[in-house]
């Protein structure tokens, strides 16, 4: 693709210091008189790149998104605009109609292309610009099912957990889309995540592959049964990561939102990020990216050095944290969550008064006084009805990456 050009060669070049596009318009974030909802805000353009999928009877169509605000009040949008009902979403310039491309990841044409190329062929005109309702953004096709997780990556969620230490697991999830429903399975305890997540256009298996690769980075959840990781962990050695990848995998436990942005420069974007998770119309998770102990490129490389040994487990055997010592480039590397989930280790109080319940109620006849501690904490937790119940609503949102809206489902 490094030889592909525009399909419209008569558009004028335009220059990012032209003015065409007034920068009010392009991202309320250099605005300071707008002041949108934190999932409103679009990136700078000279800052990073910010792309969203639609489908289309061609393939998949790439859309560099320029604003995720309303229209003028007089309602004019682009003729291009297919749907009625966008006239409120997402203007963007279709950058698969401007060079003939229809790649099943966004990131390729980025690669192929660079930045500064996309930059400089963007231009106004009615063909290419147009409105697309939020909800006609899709998953990429690229994003598979095998992921990297870094665990309390925040030293609060960290103290919050009773875990002093960075940690790496695997999790096994198809990522579903940003409108998108969680089941609260009998039994379990449905606790949320909010994260910020990023993916390559390539295998990662060395520094240097890392440095070369165009990062995309994106906001997601990251769900877990909370009883099911009690039972599983290894309470000796939290940070082995044993536990997790049972507690986390599963088909709707990885939510993704609809922008995949491409910073130049990720380490300062992804510290300028800030993401909020409310439950119910309540905050409870509100942190900034700034805030990672380990970062992207720390959680890469550690993933690279650990992750040909066979410490963790998913269904009873043996894995390896990734494949081949590369992070294949459909993998996703999950960044950690902040404080404020719901899950909190037993207290030592309880812990006391459960092992004296187990020994003068002879449990002891039927297992060890761990799995007794454990199964009343689960029970009791239940009863409280903390953790996520049928009917509540999940809304997740970061600036510049957009929101996921989720509801829980028995």
């Amino acid at each position: 693709m490094h030889g592909l050009t525009p399909k419209f060669p008569g558009l004028a070049v335009m220059a990012l210091s032209s003015g065409l596009l007034d920068a009010a318009a392009l991202s309320p974030a250099l605005s300071p008189a707008l002041s949108p909802a934190l999932a409103d805000s679009i990136a700078p353009l000279d800052q990073a790149l910010t792309l969203a999928q639609v489908e289309s009877p061609s393939g998949l169509q790439t859309i560099l998104v320029l604003e995720n605000a309303p229209v003028p009040e007089n309602g004019v949008v682009p003729e291009s605009a297919g749907r009625p009902d966008a006239k409120n979403g997402v203007l963007g310039l279709n950058l698969s109609k401007l060079y003939g491309s229809n790649p099943d990841d966004p990131l390729t044409m980025v690669a192929s292309l660079g930045p500064a190329r996309i930059r400089q062929d963007l231009a106004l005109s009615s063909a290419l610009l147009e409105r697309y309702a939020r909800e006609d953004f899709v998953i990429s096709p690229a994003i598979g099912s095998a992921h990297v997780a870094a665990g309390t990556n925040y030293s609060a969620h960290g103290e919050e957990v009773g875990v002093d230490e960075v940690f790496l697991f695997p999790k096994f999830s198809d990522p579903t889309p940003q409108v998108t429903k969680v089941e609260a399975r009998p039994g379990g305890l449905l606790d949320y995540e909010i994260e910020l997540c990023a993916r390559f256009d390539r295998d990662i298996a060395s520094p240097q592959d890392f440095s070369a690769a165009v990062v995309g980075v994106f906001l997601c959840g990251d769900y877990t049964d909370r009883a099911t990781l009690m039972r599983e962990i290894d309470t000796d050695d939290v940070a082995s990561g044993r536990g997790f990848t049972d507690a986390k995998s599963g088909n709707d436990r990885f939510p993704v939102g609809p922008f995949t942005v491409v910073p130049d420069d990720w380490e300062q974007f992804l510290s300028g990020i800030r993401m909020t998770l409310s439950v119910n119309g309540e905050i409870r998770q509100e942190a900034s990216g700034a805030d990672m102990i380990m970062k992207l490129d720390e959680i890469v490389l550690g993933s690279l050095k650990q992750g040909g040994e066979l410490r963790w487990t998913r269904g009873g055997e043996r894995i390896r944290l990734i494949e081949e010592g590369r992070i294949r480039a459909g993998q996703v590397v999950l960044t950690g969550t902040p404080e404020g989930v719901v899950f909190r280790r037993p207290t030592r109080s309880f812990i006391f008064w459960n092992g004296v319940r187990w020994l003068f109620t002879f449990g002891f006849l039927g297992g060890n006084p761990l799995d007794y501690v454990i199964e009343r904490f689960i029970e009791e937790a239940r009863d409280e009805g903390k953790y996520l119940q049928p009917g509540d609503a999940v809304v997740m949102q970061a600036s510049y990456l957009g929101e996921i809206k989720l509801t829980v489902t028995e």
